[in-house]
């Protein structure tokens, strides 16, 4: 684990709220981009914790994610940062997250390969609620969709 970049990503997140402390009911939690979770990272259980079978890893996530993300016809690939609390005592465990959001123009076939690709348990369109205080514009033609782990 990087430590320099956990830190850095802790301290983007703290100016949305996502402190030391447990998580707030209601809060809108921050959107992150992949390079900013995944750089530094080899926490398993930071990402992904109920995948469906066995978790891939880091890696094999990460891979997964930029090959979604390099199509013309995606236009975000985000990490919904959960929970931070841990990762402020541990110098093991990074930020939880447990949805990814995709903004596309993409057709139901293509969500439907990546949840299962994912290993999600859901796919929703939308924004999580409340929205993100950082979340996107949708382009012309561009929804966001949810992929759930939990």
């Amino acid at each position: 684990m990087e430590l320099q970049r956990r830190t850095a990503l802790l301290d983007r997140l703290r100016d949305y709220g996502l402190d030391a402390s447990p998580p707030r009911a209601g809060m809108a939690l921050p959107l992150i981009d992949l390079d900013a979770f995944f750089d530094g990272n080899d926490d398993a259980r930071s990402i992904g914790p109920q995948i469906s079978g066995a978790h891939p890893g880091i890696p094999a996530l990460r891979a997964t994610l930029d090959e979604i993300a390099a199509r013309e016809d995606v236009s975000h690939v985000l990490v919904e940062a959960q929970d931070a609390q841990w990762a402020y005592d541990s110098d093991d465990e990074w930020v939880v997250a447990t949805r990814v959001v995709i903004v596309t123009s993409a057709g139901a076939a293509d969500i439907d390969g990546w949840k299962q690709r994912l290993g999600c348990a859901a796919a929703a369109k939308g924004f999580p609620e409340p929205l993100a205080p950082n979340a996107p514009a949708l382009p012309d033609g561009h929804a966001a969709w949810q992929f759930v782990w939990t």
